[in-house]
């Protein structure tokens, strides 16, 4: 019984190994390399010379027992006569995405590092490390989600930018909290419902937790895909309102079409 139960225990083991192997080999890599330079003369603007550079490394495996992993490194350098920055950001997350019966769920955890250099001559780099954790529930035209996100200490706030994701962190605001503070928790609740499939209609709620301020989002949106128009147009109407220790309001009309 033993010996039977090692050998189960290994063939399972050589078959998760094997679905691994598969993941890896059938998943997607994205790489991109942006370079621009802008050289002036020296009588023309003697302080307007600019080189940008940005370096994209972004991997996502198949799908395994609806278990998914990314990766994603991305890179920006920019140089005048001036002065010269570089920004580096390393990004994971897993995803998971089930279903029983009628609902279907996602779980979500993701981690990443913003390292930040303001010359080269300054030989140390200023690091900022985040995670967040996202659970998401939809039920016929119903969705919701409730999320937590964390920004360690560092020196600079968690508001890096990587291609191909909108937020790096799940607790955004509708419009207004994109940037947050080191030391800073926040938690997020999202309520939406689309009648249609090609409109959604949400509201969500926010709280941030900083070190000397508590803030409050509360947002609604609304999406629409608007293919009778133009083949990929997008029309998405937005309102947030900040409370607590700060009073603002934001209002927003986007329009995006892929050509």
């Amino acid at each position: 019984m033993k010996k039977l139960t090692l050998l189960l225990i290994f063939l399972s083991s050589l078959f998760a190994a094997d679905s691994l192997m598969d993941a890896l080999l059938d998943g997607n890599l994205t790489h991109k390399i942006n370079a621009n330079s802008n050289e002036a003369s020296d009588e023309e603007s003697p302080f307007s010379s600019t080189k940008t550079q940005k370096i994209l490394f972004h991997y996502k495996t198949a799908p395994v027992e609806g278990v998914r992993l990314e990766v994603a490194t991305q890179s920006f350098a920019t140089e005048t006569r001036q002065s010269s920055t570089d920004n580096t950001i390393y990004y994971t997350e897993a995803l998971y995405d089930g279903r029983a019966d009628d609902i279907g769920y996602k779980l979500r955890a993701n981690y990443y590092a913003d390292t930040y250099r303001q010359s080269v001559e300054q030989s140390s780099i200023e690091t900022t490390n985040a995670f967040g954790v996202k659970a998401q529930v939809n039920y016929e035209n119903f969705g919701s989600y409730v999320a937590y996100s964390k920004v360690l200490e560092g020196s600079h706030s968690a508001n890096g930018d990587l291609d191909g994701k909108d937020h790096l962190l799940p607790t955004s605001s509708v419009l207004s909290s994109n940037n947050y503070t080191p030391n800073t928790e926040a938690y997020a609740v999202d309520l939406n419902y689309s009648p249609r499939k090609d409109i959604t209609l949400g509201s969500r709620y926010v709280v941030a937790s900083e070190v000397q301020t508590n803030l409050s989002y509360t947002g609604v949106y609304s999406n629409f895909q608007l293919n009778e128009i133009s083949k990929g147009f997008n029309l998405g109407v937005a309102f947030d309102k900040t409370g607590q220790d700060k009073q603002n309001d934001q209002f927003s009309i986007n329009f995006k079409s892929k050509f």
